[in-house]
């Protein structure tokens, strides 16, 4: 009951896929060496530490929310794309290639679901000039207090703001911001916070609330004004270029 509770976090489900793709790399792995009769030369244990190696820093970034995940996501799909074509196509291995299928499966389904700006938000890094970047200015209200704030990102439901401002994981906060010269609310929960660089600003995943016909309403309205504003901003950009 416990574990059916926890799977409904986003992060636990993707925690979860990670380490089945683990297990199923391994199997796979274990297959393909038997098939081929080299297990436990110096070969299988140079290739088979690194495989370890791999999985554990991979599992790591996953749970800092580094982003070498996605590098070492990429790493592995292909790793797993080589074997399973390799094991079903030539060796004409069957079990390892459907090892190697459901690795890809779960690693794949993992990442798109982590993909949210929950954790991991769009940021536009080779972007130096802010008044070129795809974010809004907000005011974010907790309680009395209220804090300029940015939102970075928007997609599936969830954003990212951005703030020098502290606030603890899982308060409900009032998002605000003028929409074609409107104030426009909207009320979120601070799902994940990622701790800044010095000098730098608290990065928050939020989850808005979509529990009403007014919400969902509003939060599709915001959708809306973001797009256009990255939009408008792509424009001005190659405007100015010119």
């Amino acid at each position: 009951m416990k574990l059916q509770l926890n799977l409904k976090d986003t992060f636990n489900r993707v925690w979860l896929l990670c380490i089945l793709q683990s297990l199923f790399a391994v199997f796979g792995f274990w297959g393909e060496s038997l098939a081929g009769r080299f297990v436990l030369n110096l070969t299988f244990v140079a290739q088979f530490a690194l495989l370890i190696v791999t999985l554990n820093f991979h599992l790591r970034a996953l749970k800092n929310l580094l982003n070498t995940f996605w590098s070492l996501t990429i790493i592995l799909l292909l790793f797993y794309s080589v074997a399973f074509f390799r094991n079903a196509l030539i060796l004409d291995n069957s079990l390892t290639a459907i090892w190697y299928f459901f690795a890809i499966l779960s690693l794949a389904l993992a990442a798109w679901q982590i993909s949210s700006p929950l954790y991991y938000p769009m940021v536009q890094w080779w972007e130096y000039d802010f008044r070129f970047r795809p974010d809004i200015r907000i005011w974010v209200e907790l309680g009395d207090s209220g804090h300029k704030a940015r939102l970075t990102d928007l997609r599936r439901g969830a954003g990212c703001v951005v703030m020098f401002s502290a606030i603890p994981i899982g308060s409900w906060i009032n998002i605000s911001t003028d929409v074609m010269s409107q104030k426009f609310g909207m009320k979120a929960q601070v799902v994940s916070r990622k701790e800044p660089i010095l000098g730098r600003a608290f990065i928050y995943g939020v989850r808005f609330d979509s529990n009403d016909l007014e919400q969902r309403q509003r939060l599709k309205l915001l959708s809306n004004y973001w797009n256009e504003s990255k939009k408008l901003k792509i424009r001005s950009k190659f405007d100015a270029l010119q």
